[in-house]
C-alpha cells in the first residue's frame, strides 16, 4: 500500500516534497477545485506532473479533461456534504469522469466523507446510476468518540463498514483518500472538553495504516493532513507538522 498526505489547496507545493519523500510518503494529494484561472491550474498540474511524488488532484468536473493518460484525479472532494445528489454526481461522473476514465485518466470517483450507513446509502444510489461504473473509488473515515477500534452506529465492527462498501463498488480499487485525528477539542457528554494527545493521534494513525494495508484491494492511504493551521479550532489540529515546522509522532506512524 501507498503512503499518502494531504496537502495543498491550490498552492504551490513543490518546496515541500522533498521533505515528504524524506518522511516516506510517496503521494499527495491536493485541492485544486477553487482555481478558477486556466493558467494557474495548468502551473499547478505542471509543478507535479514529473516530481518524485505521485500527485493526486481533486477536481471538478470541468476540470477533468486537463488530466493526462495515467495522470490521477479525484471526482470532487465529499460531494454528499456540498449539497450534491446522488444523481447529480452520477452525471457528474457519466459526463465527465466515465470519458476521462475511457482515455485512460485514473479516476477516483466518491470521495465520500465518511463510512456510516447514511453516506454508504446515498453513494449506492449514485453508484447504481452511472452507466460505466468507475474502477477506482475514494473513501474518507474518520472516527466517532473512542478512537480507532469504535465502528460507526449500525455497524458491529470496523470490518464491516468496509464489507458495506464492498457491496456497492464490488472489486473496484479503492483509495482511502482521507483519515486523520485532531488534537482540538472534543465533545463529552454535550460539552467541549476532552483532547487526544499528539501521541495518542500517532497511535490511532498506526493502526489506521495497519487496518487499511490489510484490505484487499486498497491501493492506497492518505492522512489528514500536514500542516497546522494559526488557531486552536479543530480544522487547525489535524496537521502532523506543527508552525514552527517540526514533525509530530503522527508522521512516522507508517514507518513505524
Amino acid at each position: 500500500m501507498e503512503y499518502g498526505i494531504n496537502a495543498g489547496f491550490g498552492d504551490p507545493i513543490a518546496h515541500d516534497v522533498n521533505s515528504l519523500i524524506r518522511q516516506g510518503f510517496s503521494e499527495i494529494r491536493q485541492d485544486l477545485q477553487y482555481i478558477k484561472d486556466a493558467d494557474v491550474l495548468q502551473a499547478r498540474l505542471e509543478e507535479l506532473r514529473f516530481s518524485a511524488i505521485r500527485p493526486l488532484w481533486i477536481m471538478r468536473p470541468d476540470q477533468v479533461s486537463q488530466a493526462r493518460a495515467c495522470e490521477r484525479v479525484e471526482l470532487l472532494n465529499e460531494p454528499n456534504l456540498h449539497k450534491v445528489t446522488p444523481q447529480g454526481y452520477a452525471q457528474d461522473w457519466n459526463l465527465h469522469g466515465a470519458p476521462a476514465q475511457q482515455r485512460g485518466v485514473i479516476v477516483f470517483a466518491g470521495s465520500i466523507s465518511n463510512l456510516t450507513r447514511d453516506v454508504l446509502s446515498w453513494w449506492q444510489q449514485s453508484w447504481k446510476l452511472m452507466d460505466i461504473k468507475p474502477t477506482h473509488v475514494s473513501v474518507h473515515r474518520y472516527p466517532r468518540d473512542a478512537g480507532f477500534s469504535q465502528p460507526h452506529q449500525g455497524f458491529g465492527s470496523r470490518q464491516e463498514e468496509v464489507t458495506a462498501l464492498r457491496d456497492i463498488i464490488g472489486n473496484a480499487v479503492v483509495s482511502v483518500t482521507e483519515f486523520g485525528y485532531h488534537t482540538g477539542a472534543r465533545k463529552k457528554w454535550g460539552f467541549w472538553s476532552t483532547r487526544w494527545s499528539d501521541v495518542q493521534c500517532a497511535a490511532f494513525a498506526k493502526r489506521e495504516w495497519q487496518f487499511w494495508a490489510q484490505q484487499t484491494g486498497v491501493e492506497s492511504a492518505y492522512i489528514y493532513q500536514l500542516n497546522d493551521g494559526p488557531t486552536n479550532t479543530t480544522l487547525d489540529r489535524y496537521g502532523i507538522r506543527r508552525l514552527d515546522g517540526s514533525w509530530k509522532p503522527s508522521a512516522d506512524a507508517h514507518r513505524s
